[in-house]
């Protein structure tokens, strides 16, 4: 069985795998409006919330689009921070539904900073939303997110919306004491579940200008999920056996104690940090933002990141990502995310240094686009 160390989708437990295979039920029944909530209810501590839980059955992708239509109305002034390709991503979905986009491009390798936004906000003037990517994976880092939310509230009354993708179960997120608007994740990443959910937390604030406002929508309808939420059900019909193995794998993150498992993600970030430096390679993020999620490393002058993943699958059996964007070619990304054992880390740098050739070799300065290093 091959090794994934990729951003996701990632091997889940065998437990959760189980609790997929059960047998569908159908979401009218009241065996799935005993199971929604407990659900929804447990994965409460890992986005800080008591607010609504809004389950669609779509990519991370889906759940970005889904906060810009609710949230956004065409012609919307927003701030977005970017700070590597998914960063961008969510600019370009509010700019393709009619918003006024202002991007504060931040250099791939690091994170924004409280400073940073407050100055991209006054040179912004007044925007509706601040768009925020907590754990940037093409890059591998993770922004300061309570900072950057107090930043905002001190100048901005503007809706706080973030991209909790590859952070929510994995970092702490905090979402009613820093008042974050929306937050988008998944389950196919550190909540240790198959892909096809994503699972959007709201605010009160949120619903109501998603009731009031907005955009047209259909499908991505806040209001219409969160009262059907309210009944134990759902708008349409969900992935059930998605539902059904993240009821597994929340019993396993609520027994394991999120605490434990921030720490459990921590660790295996610096563990594979030090290891790479150790190789001679240079980690992408600086030390002092770097994800606890995914690590990029860029790879020596004149070694390709395609040939490098091939070699890794084909000779070892251990599946890592390549970079994104102007990365693409010169940046392997390896996910330390969900359900892992150190060992799999451990014996990633091991085959990394043997398909490489070498234990040591020279560092590499690596242009990110826009032409910061």
């Amino acid at each position: 069985m091959n090794n994934v160390r990729t951003s996701g989708p990632l091997p889940v437990p065998p437990q959760v795998a189980e609790a997929s295979a059960q047998g569908i039920i159908s979401h009218r029944s009241d065996a799935f409006r005993a199971l929604l909530p407990e659900v929804l209810d447990g994965l409460r501590p890992f986005f800080g919330t008591r607010a609504p839980i809004l389950p669609f059955t779509c990519s991370g992708t889906g759940g970005m689009e889904a906060a810009v239509v609710n949230c956004l109305a065409p012609g919307d002034r927003v701030l977005a921070v970017s700070a590597g390709h998914f960063g961008d991503r969510f600019a370009e979905v509010a700019r393709c539904y009619g918003a006024d986009v202002t991007v504060h491009q931040v250099p791939w390798g690091t994170a924004p900073t409280a400073a940073d936004v407050a100055e991209a906000l006054r040179a912004a003037g007044p925007v509706r939303a601040v768009l925020l990517t907590h754990n940037e994976t093409s890059t591998g880092v993770l922004a300061p997110l309570r900072e950057l939310c107090v930043a905002i509230r001190e100048s901005s009354d503007a809706l706080i919306l973030v991209d909790g993708v590859s952070s929510v179960g994995a970092a702490r997120f905090d979402m009613d004491d820093w008042g974050v608007d929306v937050a988008v994740t998944v389950t196919q990443k550190a909540l240790m579940a198959q892909p096809g959910l994503s699972l959007i937390a709201t605010s009160r604030r949120a619903l109501r200008v998603a009731h009031e406002g907005g955009q047209r929508r259909y499908y991505f309808d806040f209001p219409r999920m969160a009262a059907a939420v309210e009944e134990g059900t759902t708008t349409y019909t969900p992935a059930v056996a998605v539902l059904q193995g993240l009821r597994a794998a929340v019993g396993m993150l609520r027994a394991e104690g999120p605490e434990r498992v921030f720490e459990r993600h921590r660790a295996a970030a610096g563990t594979l940090r030090q290891s790479l430096l150790e190789l001679g390679m240079t980690p992408a993020a600086d030390a002092w933002c770097a994800s606890p999620t995914v690590t990029a490393v860029h790879l020596p002058d004149g070694v390709g990141a395609s040939g490098v993943r091939r070699a890794l699958e084909r000779e070892h059996g251990i599946l890592v990502a390549s970079g994104r964007s102007a990365w693409k070619e010169n940046t392997v990304r390896i996910g330390h995310m969900g359900a892992f054992h150190a060992a799999e880390i451990e014996d990633t740098v091991a085959a990394l240094g043997r398909v490489l050739g070498t234990t040591a070799f020279p560092r590499r300065e690596v242009q990110a686009p826009g032409g910061h290093a």
